[in-house]
Formats: structure tokens, sequence, C-alpha cells
């Protein structure tokens, strides 16, 4: 089967090379506009575009991905996957057979713009990827297949993300053959019981020590290594991200939410139920080290900013 990709991340990256690696054709990679970043405003490349550049791959990358609607008519399909745009009828419709998501959630579970971190946040013991129809909804479109993913109660989003990108990259190829042997069912999504992962703001990122230690400790791990958990402290200008951490066993120091105890290579923070200990961290302008490294050369007292 001919298919146009659209997709922008590294998670994309991973479908696409799937795609690559298999019986079907990619005739066109569609990605956002390279970014120009940083002090010297240097363009960096998508990862979706630097892997076409880097396969050969036609590529096109529009302001609008309607102005690329004439090509992916010339394709049997559209498989998008992370691309960062809402795409409307006449791009849905444009390829023979439609256009088609790679979305890292069981759907209707975590609709929306991060599905993998949120599902870590709130505990979940397992996702998965689920390949649909796309309509002009936020991943509303029927179910073509699914593929579940059990979620360790240790596992970071930077490597769940990983498990899904490649759980997703071999259910696209799986779910392309069956639509080309027409074999392919498509089942209505229950929008009734449908969960929404909104994009991360700002204050997503940044721990609330209130809360009690187990909803601290899976938002630590689903924002590792990126973009990190986000604690702040009187005494220190900007951010201190903690990478790791684990729920200190009950019966040791009593410490409000916030307060901290560092000391013996431990740092130790109240919750608003139970302690949490900081496995490792960064201090603003430093690099991530682990908590008995970090307490070698500095200190850590006080209480952190709720």
């Amino acid at each position: 089967m001919k298919v146009a990709f659209a997709g922008t991340p590294g998670f994309a990256a991973t479908i696409l090379s799937g795609l690559v690696s298999s019986e079907h054709q990619v005739g066109l990679v569609i990605s956002q506009p390279d970014a120009r970043r940083g002090r010297g405003r240097k363009t960096i490349a998508t990862a979706v575009a630097a892997l076409a550049r880097q396969r050969d791959l036609p590529l096109l990358q529009p302001e609008r991905i309607a102005e690329a609607t004439e090509d992916i008519s010339r394709h049997d399909a559209l498989v998008v996957a992370a691309y960062g745009q809402i795409l409307r009828s006449d791009t849905l419709n444009a390829a023979t057979h439609g256009a088609w998501n790679v979305h890292a959630s069981l759907l209707p579970a975590y609709r929306g713009a991060a599905p993998i971190e949120r599902a870590i946040m709130e505990g979940e013991k397992k996702t998965g990827v689920t390949i649909i129809r796309m309509d002009e909804g936020l991943d509303t479109g029927p179910i073509a297949l699914q593929r579940g993913l059990d979620v360790p109660g240790d596992m970071t989003g930077g490597e769940l993300y990983e498990k899904l990108a490649f759980l997703g990259a071999k259910a696209i190829v799986d779910g392309l053959a069956l639509l080309e042997d027409d074999r392919l069912t498509l089942t209505e999504q229950d929008s009734l019981n449908a969960t929404y992962a909104a994009k991360l703001s700002g204050e997503d990122l940044r721990v609330r020590w209130d809360l009690d230690a187990e909803r601290i400790y899976n938002m630590v791990r689903a924002l590792a290594p990126s973009p990190g958990a986000r604690a702040f402290h009187p005494e220190v200008e900007g951010p201190i991200k903690i990478f790791r951490s684990e729920i200190a066993k009950p019966g040791g120091k009593y410490l409000v939410a916030g307060e901290i105890y560092a000391a013996n290579g431990q740092i130790l923070v109240g919750c608003g139920t139970g302690t949490l200990e900081v496995k490792e961290l960064q201090m603003p302008g430093a690099k991530r080290v682990g908590a008995n490294d970090f307490l070698r050369g500095n200190t850590l007292a006080g209480a952190f900013i709720s």
C-alpha cells in the first residue's frame, strides 16, 4: 500500500521507521517546519524531517498541512502520528482510503495531546496504542485495532514513550495490511467513557507538596527524563528538577508538606500524606546528579514552596 505519512517528534519518527521497513511504500512525508532555537537561532530539524532526509524520502514541511492535500490525494492512505495540527475534512479524505492515526492510549481513554504522561500521572497499570480512522473530532474516530501494554510501577514517561512508539509502528503496519485486504473492521468509540489528556502546561510540571507522596512519585516518573518535574525553593533562583524518586517507607522522620530533611546521602521531603525521597535532581545551571553525590558538596534545607 502506498502511504503518505504526517508526523513531527521522535514518537512519530519511530512509526515512520516501521513503515519504511515494512512491505508498504512511503511515497510522501509531511512534518512541521524546522524550528529556530537557542541563542544563535540555529535551525533544528524535526525528528521526522531528519529521518526523511536520511532515508531520502520525499518531504514537505508546509505551514499548514492543508497545503499538502493534493499531494496526499496521490496515495492509498494517510498515516498520522503526533503531527501537531488539526486536519480538516478535505485533507482527512484526500487519500483513497482516508487518514489513520496512531494514538498512544487505549481510546477512548486519554484523548488529546499528552496521553503518555497523563496515564502515568494517574497511576495507570495498563495502556497501549490505538489505530483509528480519523474524523474531524479530537481522537474521536472509529477504532481499527488496539494493542495493550502493561505499565510497571517504576516506568518513566520516556520509557513508556519508546515502548508505545515501537508498539504503534507494528500496529499501523498490521492495520494497513488488513485495510489493503479489505479485512479491517471498525468499531465506534464509547464517547460516554472518554477521558482527556490535555497538553502539559507549566503548572502541570510544578510539584505541589500538599498532594500525597504516591501522586507526586507518579508525576516525577511521568515527566522523566523530559521536561522534568519542577520544585521551587525560596533560596534557589529557578526550578529544581526532580528526575527520580521513591516513596519513603512509613515510620521514619515526620515532615510537614514541603519540609526537607537532607542528611546521610538522603533527601526526604514531606508531602500532604507520606514522604518522598528525592533520588536524582538537577539544580539550575548544574548537571543532573544523584542525591548522595549532590549532598557531598551542597546543602538543601528548609522547605520547598508548595
